[in-house]
């Protein structure tokens, strides 16, 4: 990679050459730009605003870069001279008042900005999570073994975590394929990432639009095992099937737990974000725990959490003792929520809500893909 100041670049001008930011915190380059895609005015103007005053080409597309340069000084037109980026860079940005929230770090606003400018392959998005889940394990030890600044720093964290999560469930894809993809693509995704993730593509197939529900959806995901610290180390070591009718009882603390980490740190949360986590293990027939809610007495919200901390537990083998697949967790949720002889964990409403949408797409992936494959077939045979 090398880098090109942006007072080089034309904001409007699809140049024949991808683009990247580098974030420093986790030391990636996000793409911004495909080849031939601008970067368009309003992104050029936040980029500048925020001191991100170059950015950065793949050493490969070198000759290619310096043939765009020749184009541009010969039309005499570049959308910014230096002195303009200067300007831009030193105009203030906006005051927020008191009733509007805090602007977001850097790195969660602009990784929120630019993933959503490209299709990111399955791949591609695991390897952003992976990172994330580094990220995301440094805050939460911050939040829960260091003093009161070094907390609200990590808590402040957290949120932006939930935003650059959101903006990779959000990609434009199919969701039952995407889920798959992701959960059998990196080993390395911590679970709570991984929930997150999950809880917000859960949210959106079910029709969830607004942001910030989604987003305290998502925290509400990335905060639910938090209380897992205060949890006996002993206790976490052996396998959940193996636990005494007590060390099950000290596990189960962990929920309240969770909760009370959070009202103690003094962060603002939504109420919402506290019922999630205070109900992600209740279970819809009552069989949950800690207080053995049932029915229209759960909030949506925490169904979804739980549909999602299910799946990856489920993959996990922690919920059986045998790890599934994807494809497998999706099943055996979907049996069990429809089968009036088992336990249920969570309304068979939402979960028909949920993987009738998810099954909506995927059969339409499906139908296209044997059309583009009945396309390839006939081509290479009508060439031959």
């Amino acid at each position: 990679m090398f880098p090109v100041p942006i007072s080089r670049l034309k904001a409007e001008d699809g140049a024949p050459f991808p683009l990247f930011l580098f974030f420093k915190n986790n030391n990636r380059f996000i793409p911004i730009r495909l080849p031939g895609d601008p970067i368009g005015q309003k992104k050029f103007e936040l980029f500048v605003a925020k001191q991100h005053l170059e950015l950065w080409v793949p050493n490969n597309f070198q000759e290619i870069f310096q043939t765009y340069l020749q184009y541009v000084e010969r039309s005499g037109t570049p959308v910014q001279t230096a002195a303009q980026v200067e300007a831009l860079a030193a105009a203030p940005t906006g005051a927020t008042s008191a009733e509007e929230p805090p602007e977001k770090s850097e790195t969660a606003e602009l990784v929120a900005d630019t993933l959503t400018d490209t299709e990111l392959t399955s791949e591609e998005k695991a390897e952003v999570l992976s990172a994330v889940s580094q990220d995301l394990m440094r805050a939460l030890n911050q939040i829960t073994t260091r003093g009161q600044d070094a907390r609200a720093d990590g808590l402040k964290r957290c949120k932006e975590i939930a935003d650059e999560i959101l903006t990779v469930a959000a990609q434009n894809s199919n969701i039952y394929d995407e889920i798959l993809s992701l959960r059998n693509s990196q080993e390395d995704i911590e679970h709570s990432v991984l929930v997150g993730t999950m809880a917000a593509m859960f949210g959106m197939a079910i029709g969830y639009t607004d942001e910030q529900l989604l987003a305290d959806l998502t925290v509400g995901a990335i905060f639910h095992d938090i209380g897992l610290v205060r949890v006996k180390p002993e206790v976490m070591a052996k396998h959940e099937l193996k636990w005494t009718p007590a060390e099950r009882k000290e596990y189960e603390r962990h929920v309240d737990a969770s909760v009370e980490i959070l009202k103690d740190s003094g962060a603002e949360f939504h109420p919402r974000v506290f019922r999630m986590i205070a109900e992600h293990h209740e279970n819809y027939d009552g069989s949950g725990f800690p207080k053995g809610l049932k029915g229209d007495a759960l909030d949506e919200t925490s169904a979804l959490l739980h549909i999602a901390n299910v799946f990856d537990r489920l993959c996990t083998g922690k919920q059986t003792g045998t790890e599934l697949s994807p494809s497998e967790a999706f099943d055996y949720i979907h049996e069990t929520a429809g089968d009036p002889n088992l336990p249920r964990q969570v309304q068979p409403e939402i979960v028909q809500r949920v993987f009738q949408f998810m099954l909506t797409e995927k059969n339409s992936a499906d139908e296209m893909r044997q059309d583009a494959n009945t396309r390839a077939r006939n081509a290479i045979k009508n060439n031959f």
